[in-house]
């Protein structure tokens, strides 16, 4: 009998153990492997009438970054890698709901140039809501999608009713501008296997926006920078991003970079006795820590940041939101702009929406050049 049940418990660690290889070489056969550098395509809704123009010199600019949370970490929610136990909404209502009104935001601010991050489109985590193109139809404007998230299964948190699954997100643009030579590129770094198979594959996209009576363009950037790494991965990635900045600014362009940097900015934070301090201070140690960006070079070289110091513009998900007791929350300043030197920035407000439909808040900044 004993024999039996050895026989039984080692054919089951067998199965187990086969089922779970051929699990991560299922994702390792099926990894998103984008190449370094991708031509994207630009969506226009057919049955919009909108016909995007030029931009304009002397003429002022409205831009708004926004990282919507696949539209499921609003202030009911926790994310387990910021210390919760969730990975999704609790039914698609929810997302449905935060959908709506952040459809409504985007529609009210009434901006010509939209960075959204985390943006899904038939993903398992968000009920399979096709965000981009409802996004794109509401607006009725061209957009640009770059993936940065493609994976068959994601099985995590470990938990069947939280996983993950299936996912596909990335980082949209949209623009009343014309969206000339729309590219995809990679940024280095990358988790060590086999973390890689199921994780993000961080990349910029860059448009042109052709200027009216000039041969120099307004070159906009979005980006989504690294959360999870130990930091190496966000400066290999700066320093990659910060190149295409300077060639497209020695160029003679105009260049505006908006997204979720994972960063706090260099005028949100202080260095005491080698201890960064935060203008909106971690509260524990152990807490998610958005580490300083190196911001060295950009000062000393004219780029200006396009932040608002009065209001957080992310929220840790490690519990939902204490509308109780606002110390019971921790608070970043991530989430602007960076432009070149060769731009006016007129104003930048970040929206203090309560982090209502996501754990951003969204940026707004109007330029002119």
């Amino acid at each position: 009998m004993l024999k039996r049940l050895l026989k039984l418990l080692l054919l089951l660690v067998v199965i187990v153990v086969a089922a779970a290889a051929a699990f991560v070489v299922t994702l390792q056969v099926t990894e998103f492997n984008p190449a370094e550098t991708e031509t994207l395509g630009v969506a226009v809704d057919p049955l919009s009438s909108y016909a995007p123009v030029e931009a304009e010199s002397g003429v002022s600019i409205k831009i708004m970054t926004w990282n919507l949370g696949y539209a499921s970490l609003s202030e009911t929610e926790d994310f387990v890698m910021d210390g919760g136990q969730k990975g999704r909404m609790d039914s698609i209502g929810e997302v449905v709901s935060n959908i709506n009104g952040i459809g409504q935001t985007l529609v009210d601010t009434a901006a010509n140039v939209y960075f959204l991050q985390e943006v899904d489109e038939g993903s398992d985590r968000s009920y399979g809501t096709l965000q981009v193109s409802t996004y794109a139809e509401l607006l009725s404007r061209p957009s640009v999608f770059g993936v940065n998230y493609r994976c068959l299964f994601v099985p995590f948190p470990f938990d069947l009713k939280q996983m993950m699954g299936k996912v596909e997100s990335g980082i949209l643009t949209l623009s009343d501008y014309i969206m000339e030579d729309p590219v995809r590129i990679q940024l280095p770094g990358a988790f060590s296997w086999p973390l890689r198979l199921a994780n993000l594959k961080r990349c910029i996209t860059v448009v042109r926006t052709p200027i009216q009576g000039s041969d120099q363009f307004l070159v906009l950037i979005n980006v989504h920078l690294s959360a999870y790494d130990d930091g190496t991965m966000r400066i290999q990635e700066m320093t990659a991003l910060r190149r295409v900045m300077e060639d497209e600014y020695e160029a003679g362009n105009y260049v505006v970079v908006g997204g979720d940097f994972n960063q706090t900015f260099p005028d949100a934070v202080t260095e005491v006795d080698g201890v960064a301090e935060y203008h909106f201070p971690l509260k524990d140690p152990s807490y998610w820590e958005a580490f300083a960006m190196d911001g060295a070079w950009f000062t000393e070289h004219g780029w200006q940041y396009g932040i608002d110091m009065t209001t957080p513009t992310c929220r840790l998900l490690n519990r939902p939101l204490d509308l109780v007791d606002d110390a019971n929350n921790q608070y970043y300043l991530i989430d602007g702009f960076i432009v070149s030197p060769n731009i006016t920035i007129e104003s930048v407000e970040t929206l203090d929406l309560a982090f209502h439909h996501s754990d951003h808040n969204p940026v707004v900044m109007t330029i002119h050049f």
